[in-house]
């Protein structure tokens, strides 16, 4: 790698602006402003159709919760606690984190309150252990899928709109979905470290909410079967709508429009009607990322972007961190501390036209751009220290089990562990893999 000096930024600087203009300069101003409204729509439609498939989804949270502790013979904290996590974890990937704190937070609840009855006495750490693992669990996935988050979708949007390169569904997964593999066990073990409940036998707890889940009957209902099955669908066609769909159809549909196929397809079989939609949907969600959109774009389109870019990158050079995996890291840990102070999703539109810039702006055209897009937006999740970070963490402290200190006993640990392994799976299994059409850094 070549070391890219302070005076050198203001040309590379120039350089950038040339080429953003001539990829526009085919195009009259009404062209441009007619692409541009139409990427801004589809990004907004994809947000709103991954509430919807929430929505869709919510109606098998307990039987999943069934068969998960159904098979415990002796459950214990630790056991419980891991399932929790391995069953949340994976499910943010397609399910809104939001959603699925509020789904799981009943059964914790349960299990708090039960274990309380059968002991006779009160503890509180209990509580807080329970709390804090649907809260994290909530946050390790949903950067690591398209559909997880609308952060991604924001930052596969900066990056088209920016660079010209289009990440597909598929392609995201396989860079990301390993960060679980490490994720998982770290959560587990930093939060069975930290919090010490004199309660670790929930067998009765376990009883109550068996009792809870088995109340629609032993067998799954048409309902949950068409629900879930048209969900695979979606998935598979998501997975596949950049490579085999479009190969047999020479259309290339996009994540938007499957979603919304998918979201006439509940309506058509009985599964949802549109009240449902209209009144169960967290329509709010979208206008909030529609703001965070629009003010990215700015920065965007008024070049502060860049200059932030640049003053960020003679920052780091004296640090070793103004170029290759340093400048990767000075980006993620700008994005971590950011989402500690405002919802993850914000964050990540705030600062992902300045992280990509500064890749940009010192390796030009090669697979950091890609790289930077996903780092950028699995940072953005580390928000484990502070209740506002994610709604989540917000769901989560309403339950009145938590104070605000419990979430960086748990929380400050896990933003290092996992920043660390971002960095660990970028520098090695992003690296191996490189990216198609693009040239190492």
């Amino acid at each position: 790698m070549n070391i890219i000096n302070i005076a050198g930024l203001n040309s590379l600087a120039s350089d950038y602006y040339s080429r953003l203009s001539d990829k526009q300069v085919d195009k009259p101003d009404a062209d441009k402003e007619k692409d541009q409204a139409e990427k801004e729509q589809l990004t907004l439609e994809k947000l709103h159709n991954a509430r919807i498939l929430s929505r869709n989804l919510l109606q098998v949270d307990r039987r999943i919760a069934l068969m998960m502790f159904g098979k415990l013979k002796s459950p214990s904290l630790k056991s419980v606690t891991l399932i929790i996590i391995l069953i949340i974890s994976p499910l943010t990937m397609f399910m809104s984190d939001h959603a699925l704190a509020a789904m799981f937070l009943p059964i914790g609840i349960v299990l708090y309150k039960t274990s309380t009855a059968a002991t006779g006495k009160d503890d509180p750490e209990l509580a807080k252990i329970l709390m804090i693992t649907i809260a994290m669990a909530c946050n390790l996935g949903g950067s690591l899928s398209p559909s997880g988050a609308a952060r991604n979708i924001i930052m596969m949007s900066y990056t088209e709109d920016m660079f010209g390169i289009s990440m597909g569904f598929g392609q995201w997964m396989i860079y990301c979905v390993p960060m679980l593999i490490f994720t998982i066990p770290i959560t587990w073990l930093v939060i069975n470290w930290r919090f010490k409940p004199a309660v670790t036998d929930l067998g009765p707890s376990i009883n109550i909410v068996k009792q809870e889940v088995t109340k629609d009957g032993n067998g799954w209902t048409r309902k949950q079967k068409v629900s879930v099955a048209i969900f695979l669908v979606m998935l598979f066609c998501w997975i596949t709508e950049k490579n085999l769909i479009l190969e047999l159809t020479g259309i290339r549909f996009g994540i938007g429009v499957i979603a919304v196929m998918g979201a006439l397809a509940y309506v058509l079989a009985g599964i949802v009607n549109w009240r449902d939609y209209q009144t169960k949907v967290d329509w709010g969600v979208v206008w909030l990322y529609a703001g965070a959109i629009i003010f990215g774009r700015i920065l965007i389109q008024t070049g502060g972007a860049y200059w932030l870019a640049k003053t960020i990158v003679e920052w780091t050079i004296p640090l070793g961190l103004g170029e290759g995996y340093g400048l990767l890291l000075s980006g993620n840990i700008i994005t971590g501390l950011l989402t500690q102070l405002m919802a993850d999703g914000p964050a990540c539109a705030a600062v992902g036209p300045v992280t990509l810039a500064m890749a940009g702006l010192v390796h030009p055209g090669t697979s950091i751009i890609p790289f930077t897009a996903m780092s950028t937006s699995i940072a953005s999740s580390l928000a484990y220290c502070l209740v506002i970070g994610t709604p989540p963490n917000a769901i989560v402290y309403a339950s009145g089990y938590l104070e605000p200190k419990d979430y960086i006993r748990a929380g400050a640990i896990l933003w290092f562990t996992n920043m660390a392994v971002l960095l660990l799976l970028s520098y090695s299994y992003w690296r191996w893999l490189g990216w198609e059409g693009l040239p190492a850094f």
